[in-house]
């Protein structure tokens, strides 16, 4: 081993996740290279936006949705981002906002396509926005319908409708006993889409992920990895939903496919280490007669080997690596706030260029300018964990 001059542990040619939880407990302000949120909504009016006449406005400062006289909406009906005249096209970002709902849905549309050039309808992928318990599930506007429930991990195959449930990211019942969302309070939504790969959260805490492996075609059926954003009024006797602080983070980067990297049976893919059989065990993922999950899979570690684990599938010196990440030795400080789904917490790498960031349930802990990466991933032996959902997306070379 050797000891960089930021303190952090490293093997040559490896990069080891474990070395990087001693940056979870200091909050820390990501680098100037990093994009910036940009605002949609001026707090005023709806300059920026292609509304249907008589359906929104701003009132108090918020975006309200809506007959003006409270009577019904017979047809769902859609606001985009919109920019002299034009609807304005998202590809790979970090979208956010706050939103008011007690009754009925609405939602948030995002890398869809407006399928009618003259009208407000528009197809493809939806945050749901809810009363209940059904925030943040994803609905696909038009085609799929209701496709990712909260608390999955789906995957979609090519010219398949349904996609398969590989894994659990939340406990909607841990979430509902938490009341992570109270339909009487603001709560706020969080789209993460980098290529094939889309993240939701409600209030913070994840409640889907999902990788479309589908065909790519411009249209509202199929995959689609760039599309307009747009706001939802549904259909109903009587309808209010409003919307606030709302911002967009626009990636820089273009993102290969994601995968993951563990296939929820056994040690496939990574170089198990010779005292593996005392510390490291693969958990089987568990389905019913039906094909349906019962259990999820993970990889666990007992914390008393000394190799690591290395993942010995090709990826480039560019990626982003995410997991879920359950251990029982991280304590809530004031100084790190500690938000977990029953006692799973999300953690996040980013390398590029050699320097990494590190988010853990989405805030920054850390941006760590190179060298950091040269070569592998590897889990750490010496510190006793449960990982699951380990997924790489690819950040492609401009």
């Amino acid at each position: 081993m050797i000891e960089t001059s930021l303190g952090i542990r490293q093997r040559v040619g490896l990069l080891l996740i474990g070395t990087l939880f001693g940056w979870i407990l200091t909050p820390a302000s990501l680098g100037a290279d990093e994009p910036k949120f940009e605002s949609l909504f001026n707090g005023k009016d709806l300059t920026g936006w292609a509304p249907q006449p008589g359906l929104w406005r701003v009132k108090d400062g918020v975006i309200e949705g809506g007959h003006s006289d409270g009577g019904p909406v017979e047809r769902s009906s859609f606001m985009t981002v919109n920019k002299n005249g034009k609807d304005v096209v998202f590809r790979n970002f970090h979208f956010k906002a706050e939103f008011f709902i007690q009754e009925s849905n609405s939602g948030v549309q995002y890398r869809s396509t407006r399928y009618n050039p003259k009208g407000f309808s528009v197809g493809g992928y939806q945050y749901e926005v809810s009363g209940g318990l059904a925030t943040g599930f994803l609905y696909h506007q038009t085609h799929r319908g209701p496709h990712v429930r909260v608390g999955e991990f789906v995957i979609n195959e090519p010219t398949k409708k349904d996609g398969l449930v590989v894994g659990i990211v939340a406990d909607q019942r841990w979430l509902h006993r938490q009341k992570v969302r109270v339909p009487t309070e603001w709560g706020r939504c969080d789209i993460i889409c980098r290529g094939n790969h889309i993240a939701h959260f409600v209030n913070g805490y994840p409640t889907i992920e999902y990788i479309d492996r589908d065909e790519k075609k411009p249209d509202r059926k199929h995959r689609n990895d760039e599309g307009v954003i747009a706001l939802q009024i549904h259909s109903a006797d009587a309808f209010r939903v409003q919307y606030r602080k709302l911002f967009v983070k626009q990636f820089n980067d273009q993102f290969g496919d994601a995968q993951r990297v563990f296939n929820d049976r056994n040690f496939e893919g990574w170089n198990v280490p010779t005292d593996a059989a005392d510390n490291w065990s693969a958990r089987p993922v568990q389905r019913d007669d039906r094909g349906r999950l019962k259990g999820f899979g993970s990889l666990s570690c007992k914390g008393n080997g000394e190799q690591p684990l290395i993942l010995t599938i090709e990826h480039g010196p560019s990626f982003v690596f995410r997991c879920q990440v359950k251990c029982d030795s991280w304590k809530p400080s004031q100084h790190a706030p500690f938000r977990d789904v029953a006692g799973w917490s999300l953690l996040e790498v980013v390398v590029r260029d050699g320097a990494a960031r590190l988010e853990f349930n989405g805030e920054p802990r850390a941006d760590i300018p190179a060298p950091v990466h040269t070569g592998r991933i590897a889990l750490p032996s010496n510190i006793a964990a449960d990982y699951r959902n380990l997924t790489l997306i690819p950040i492609e070379a401009q």
